[in-house]
């Protein structure tokens, strides 16, 4: 009866032994699954920056847009502003460089509107229209603005000053206007003849930009030879003084050679032969014995 009881006591602790090894790969395997599952979350966590950063800057570019009248109309202002300021840049600068860019600009300027307002009054038939109230009220206020900071600027200054502050004026505007554009073309893509002179403009417009770069860095490098020049100049003279010093010491005999020379004549090479100097006055004093006659 006793061994009987203990076989029923060890099959009930095999069967539970079996149990709790058979719960044991569930528990494990829902733990292994745990970290698989919040991977999905830090997926979707990750991607959502992005997703936003994409959505942020699609609304930036939509806020760019403009109609084909707008953009028309921005164009039509740059150039009346263009214009203006390079009859102005001509009238004060004394510079060639910048006198031939400010013809260029107003020359180019005057030819890419009445290319414009030809285009209005032919294609245009009454659904295009040049006027600063077609322009979006935020872009006319910056361009307001940028015209009369760019115009009190350029009132004040004078000589170089002023031909360095109309050449960032023009790279500046120019690379704003470029950027518009850029951003407005691809809404234009339907109206193939408004996107074509649009696309003839901006081409414009950047050709003036890489211009005004090249200015810009021209009258800056101008300014800075001009000083190192001068600092060149002080230098070699320097050397000059240095040589004749270096030729007394006697250490670059070999090399100046040709101004040993000159080191002769002068004193400081004198001391050098100081000791034949005494056994010259002492062959006179031979001859000073027969005086004794």
């Amino acid at each position: 009866m006793t061994l009987t009881h203990r076989l029923a006591l060890t099959a009930m602790f095999a069967s539970a032994a079996a149990f709790a090894q058979t719960g044991s790969p569930n528990t494990s395997t829902t733990s292994k699954y745990d970290p698989t599952r919040a991977s999905p979350s830090s997926t979707t966590s990750t991607s959502t920056p992005s997703t936003t950063h994409e959505t942020m800057h699609e609304t930036a570019k939509s806020a760019v847009k403009m109609s084909p009248s707008a953009v028309l109309s921005m164009i039509h202002q740059v150039n009346l502003d263009e214009i203006k300021m390079g009859k102005t840049a001509q009238s004060k600068t004394q510079n060639d460089k910048v006198k031939d860019y400010a013809k260029a600009m107003v020359d180019d300027h005057t030819a890419l509107d009445k290319k414009l307002t030809d285009f209005v009054k032919t294609e245009g038939k009454g659904k295009l229209t040049l006027s600063s109230s077609q322009i979006p009220a935020s872009k006319h206020k910056e361009m307001q603005h940028m015209a009369k900071e760019t115009e009190h600027t350029l009132g004040s200054a004078t000589g170089a000053t002023f031909d360095k502050d109309y050449a960032r004026a023009m790279l500046k505007g120019h690379e704003a206007v470029l950027s518009d554009l850029d951003a407005a073309l691809p809404s234009l893509e339907p109206n193939a003849k408004v996107h074509d002179l649009v696309s003839d403009a901006r081409d414009k417009v950047k050709e003036h930009r890489d211009h005004a770069k090249d200015l810009l860095n021209d009258l800056q490098g101008t300014s800075a030879t001009g000083g190192s020049g001068m600092q060149g100049s002080t230098s070699t003279t320097g050397s000059r003084d240095t040589t004749p010093q270096s030729v007394g010491g006697g250490a670059p005999g070999a090399t100046t050679g040709t101004r040993a020379t000159d080191s002769t004549t002068p004193t400081p090479p004198n001391p050098g032969t100081a000791t034949p100097s005494p056994s010259t006055t002492s062959t006179p004093t031979t001859p000073s014995g027969s005086s004794g006659r």
